[in-house]
């Protein structure tokens, strides 16, 4: 059976895209996958920059942002976050999932001593780049996993 894996971050147009996208396209229809932010409007595109780095990959998007709702968690049968503040929240908003909630770098490496993954926001494209190439890797280690 087909697992549905859930990225979330805070306003779902950076990080929770780009992880979203990535899984996509590497592991084509393993998962099912989205992605929502805990501080999200809805509706909004992709960064520039993601888009554009997306785009280098080869992979296309018609990302439009979404809130975190309980319909989703309730679809999610894993619930990875970019922080340990969004897992923080998510437990404490949705306590029946806690279980299924793990940042992404916690759940998929060994490293745990930098848990978070950076929010490149407002930032140049070389720090979209930087939190691309993370999140790739980290993508790798769990479709391993």
């Amino acid at each position: 059976m087909k697992k549905n894996i859930l990225f979330v971050c805070t306003g779902n147009t950076c990080r929770s895209p780009l992880a979203e996208y990535l899984l996509r396209h590497k592991a084509g229809d393993q998962y099912a996958v989205q992605s929502a932010g805990i501080a999200a409007g809805t509706g909004f595109p992709a960064s520039e920059h993601v888009d554009k780095l997306l785009l280098e990959k080869g992979i296309s998007n018609e990302h439009q942002s979404q809130a975190l709702t309980e319909e989703l968690i309730n679809w999610a049968d894993l619930i990875l976050t970019m922080t340990v503040q969004h897992q923080e929240l998510v437990k404490q908003r949705f306590p029946a999932k806690a279980n299924a909630v793990h940042t992404l770098k916690e759940y998929s490496s060994t490293d745990s001593s930098h848990p978070d993954i950076f929010d490149p926001f407002g930032g140049p494209e070389s720090i979209y780049r930087l939190t691309m190439e993370e999140i790739d890797a980290l993508l790798d280690k769990l479709i391993k996993k």
